[in-house]
């Protein structure tokens, strides 16, 4: 049960973030790429997780492993996004994540996946 692995964090960052990667695969979204080090075209480094598409709309994700997200993680996503062009993000995170900053992400098309949605079966 790899949900059950994640949401009683059993994980570290790099295999959340592996799971994530391999979740997102199995939900038929297209991985672009997994390196959090790679640089854009300013010389900046790229912190964006992972970047997919799914029906012709490409997303930055940003994992978030023990982390209470907020103002400055929806932030960091959608600078994510800005730099690469998107204009969807996912945040992924093993913590419960309130409705009001769930609304707060949505108004910047920012989607959040947090720790119901695993204990749900993350992407239903």
């Amino acid at each position: 049960m790899e949900e059950i692995k994640i949401v009683d964090n059993f994980m570290n960052e790099f295999e959340f973030r592996n799971y994530v990667y391999t979740m997102f695969h199995k939900h038929n979204f297209h991985p672009i790429v997994l390196d959090d080090v790679r640089l854009t075209d300013d010389d900046e480094k790229n912190d964006n997780d992972l970047m997919v598409t799914k029906d012709s709309i490409k997303y930055t994700v940003q994992t978030y492993l023990n982390t209470k997200i907020g103002e400055s993680q929806i932030e960091e996503t959608a600078i994510d996004m800005e730099k690469e062009k998107v204009s969807h993000g996912i945040i992924v995170t093993n913590f419960y994540v309130n409705n009001d900053v769930k609304n707060m992400a949505l108004r910047k098309n920012i989607k959040i996946l947090d720790r119901a949605e695993f204990e749900e079966g993350i992407y239903n």
